[in-house]
């Protein structure tokens, strides 16, 4: 036995930490060197004392209840888990220690054997960096790199993984990563050691670096490893970034790039935008988003998500040029975000809705996304909702470009159609009558002048056929015109007889001002000529009561259905929003033989989406309605049949949409919705 005993304190003597052994009275009957270094005692002073000299003198008959228990139940574990020990050297100082237990059978006897750490350096390790990682917007995990142990976390490292700090501070660092992967996590902590400072995004296969959390998930994470030495410690700091994220938002933008793919592949604007609010309903989870394209003056709902529906019931109209948040977004073509919508001043419901974004679609519309909880959307959502709405209005622009190409290819057809038909007809007169009075001496007198009646025919056609090309060119540049003020002048360059102009009011719009001129010119021309007007001016000296043989009336369109329209209600005020009396204005020529203006006043002015022509002339029977705007249509003698083709060309430029219908009185009305009016 004596000899058992000697070759087991020899392997004591040679252990790093403090050994001693303790019987079953516990009584100290042996110590290792280390004793002295640690506690100040002599090993052989200790002998025999009882155990309890080397803790503080206030927690010694603690220690005597809980060292008998323990020898109730002897098992080989730490002493006083997850508490903070305490040692007393023999000058009566304290200081941190850790104290492992094992039993040992000694014969008929049983002691037990205490190892005991010093933590004055673990301690002070943990105060000093205690500051600086708390300081740290992101996890860290201080960890020893010969030992592998956790030495120290912040609170940031905590609350990422689920853990409480002491259950991680003298954990290997392979707790942090996923269950049955440590080989995996080992190599990966030699490789923060060797390369000293380092990031790791993934693993050498190219898997993500995850850290597991108390409750088994796993966190795609990126580590940032720096190594660093400190009272004779290696250490390794690891900066762990919650990189879900930037993963998720990747996922998200290769999603965008594919609903890019179907937008590009969309065949109509109301197809744009329904998959525009899926993909930001499906792929962002903008659950409540409305795309509002630009019509007929306002901003029309037309890609609206369930939960929009639901949470904010059917979306209105909202004028383009109104004082709402989506009307300024289109006016100004600039984003705009709101925390609480509650703070706009306006008199429109949107339900739930509390935070908002509106982005512009350049002249398309609006996208328009909203969410239930206040200053819901931060940078990253800005970012992603301005790369939906910058796909969109790309789409949009690519369906405005095909259309453009289409009307062009249209143009060229109808070019060639005059090349090959209207051109032919006079070219062939003209060679007739020129070949009759080249061979024929007793040839018509009047022969030549049909020749030249033919020339001029061709090249009415000609300059119509070029006209109409140049008209259909997309505007680019927009400027205000006043549509009273561009109406009087161009009635002045044109033979207008004794017809009558009148005006209902002044009002504004966006538009090309010589492009309008046309418009408004061709077509009192072609009321003038379809009324039978007298070819003779009318005169200042005429009567103001004789009777026009045609009035036209230009003046705005309101958001109610318009009298003169036979397909809509016929009540007079739907007009202008006054009286039949009130909107029936003829008013002729003022003495000075320049166009008055009567109508109703600002504060009376209805909402207003486009404007119209109209005339009290024979009007167009309906079954020919569509087929007006097509070139070489017409029933003068001397007309091209491009008037009104043009008009309709310079209308699709400006992305107008022009119709013609029966006036109030029978005559032809001429509608142009889509238009973008200003407040004078």
């Amino acid at each position: 036995m004596s000899s058992t005993r000697s070759r087991y304190e020899a392997m004591c003597e040679a252990s790093p930490d403090t050994i001693i052994l303790v019987d079953a009275d516990g009584r100290i009957t042996y110590a290792n060197d280390r004793v002295s270094e640690m506690f100040g005692y002599d090993p052989d002073d200790l002998v025999g004392d009882p155990v309890e000299v080397l803790v503080p003198e206030a927690v010694r008959d603690g220690h005597v209840a809980k060292r008998d228990a323990y020898l109730d139940a002897p098992e080989t574990r730490p002493m006083g888990a997850n508490l903070d020990l305490t040692g007393r050297r023999k000058d009566g100082t304290h200081f941190p220690v850790e104290v492992s237990l094992s039993p040992i059978d000694a014969g008929d006897d049983l002691e037990v054997m205490a190892a005991v750490r010093d933590r004055s350096d673990r301690r002070a390790l943990r105060q000093k960096y205690q500051t600086i990682l708390e300081a740290a917007p992101d996890p860290v995990f201080i960890t020893d790199a010969v030992t592998r142990e956790i030495v120290e976390v912040n609170e940031q490292a905590t609350a990422l993984l689920g853990y409480d700090a002491d259950d991680l501070i003298g954990a290997p660092q392979t707790l942090l990563h996923p269950t049955g992967e440590e080989d995996t996590y080992n190599a990966l902590f030699e490789r923060h050691v060797a390369e000293q400072h380092a990031t790791f995004t993934r693993l050498p296969d190219g898997s993500p670096i995850c850290a597991e959390t108390a409750t088994g998930d796993c966190i795609p994470v990126e580590i940032n490893a720096r190594v660093f030495d400190l009272a004779d410690h290696r250490l390794v700091a690891a900066v762990f970034r919650d990189v879900s994220a930037r993963r998720e938002r990747a996922s998200q933008l290769a999603a965008l790039h594919e609903t890019t793919r179907s937008l590009m592949t969309a065949d109509d604007p109301d197809c744009v935008a329904r998959l525009v609010a899926d993909a930001a309903d499906s792929i962002l989870a903008y659950t409540s988003t409305v795309v509002r394209l630009a019509r007929d003056g306002s901003l029309q709902p037309v890609g609206v998500t369930d939960q929009a529906h639901a949470e904010m019931g059917d979306r209105p109209t909202y004028a383009a040029t109104g004082d709402t948040p989506a009307g300024r977004t289109y006016a100004e073509q600039e984003p705009r975000q709101f925390d609480d919508v509650r703070d706009i001043d306006d008199d429109y419901d949107r339900g739930d809705a509390r935070s908002a974004m509106y982005f512009p679609l350049g002249d398309h519309g609006v996208l328009c996304i909203v969410d239930p909880t206040v200053a819901a959307f931060d940078y990253g959502d800005v970012e992603l909702a301005s790369i939906l709405a910058a796909n969109t209005e790309a789409a949009l622009d690519r369906l405005t470009y095909e259309g453009e190409l289409e009307r062009q290819n249209e143009r060229l057809d109808n070019f060639a159609s005059v090349v090959s038909h209207d051109l032919r007809n006079p070219l062939q007169v003209a060679r007739g009558w020129l070949d009759i009075a080249q061979r024929d001496t007793d040839a018509p007198t009047d022969a030549l002048d049909r020749v030249d009646a033919a020339l001029d025919r061709m090249a009415a056609i000609t300059d119509d056929t070029l006209t109409l090309a140049q008209q259909g060119r997309t505007v680019a540049d927009e400027t205000l015109v006043d549509v009273a003020d561009l109406a009087a002048s161009s009635w002045s360059t044109v033979d207008t007889g004794d017809a009558r102009l009148h005006l209902t009011d002044d009002f504004r719009i966006r538009g090309d001002p010589d492009r309008l001129r046309h418009v408004l010119e061709n077509l009192f021309r072609n009321s003038v000529e379809h009324s039978n007007t007298s070819p003779h001016p009318h005169s200042l000296d005429d009567s103001p009561d004789d009777p026009p043989s045609v009035t036209i009336t230009v003046g705005p369109i309101d958001d109610h259905p318009d009298p003169q329209n036979a397909t809509e209600p016929t009540d007079a005020s739907a007009c202008t929003g006054t009286s039949a009396a009130d909107t029936s204005i003829r008013t002729g020529h003022s003495p000075s033989g320049e166009p008055t203006r009567t109508g109703p006043s600002p504060s009376d002015e209805p909402t207003r989406t486009g404007f119209f022509v109209a005339d009290d002339g024979p009007g167009i029977p309906e079954g020919e309605r569509d087929r007006v705007f097509e070139p070489g249509q017409t029933t003068a003698p001397d007309g091209t049949g491009f008037g009104l083709a043009i008009v309709k060309e310079i209308a699709d430029a400006h992305g107008w949409t022009v119709r013609v219908t029966e006036s109030e009185s029978g005559g032809a009305r001429f509608e142009f919705t889509g238009v973008t009016l200003v407040d004078a």
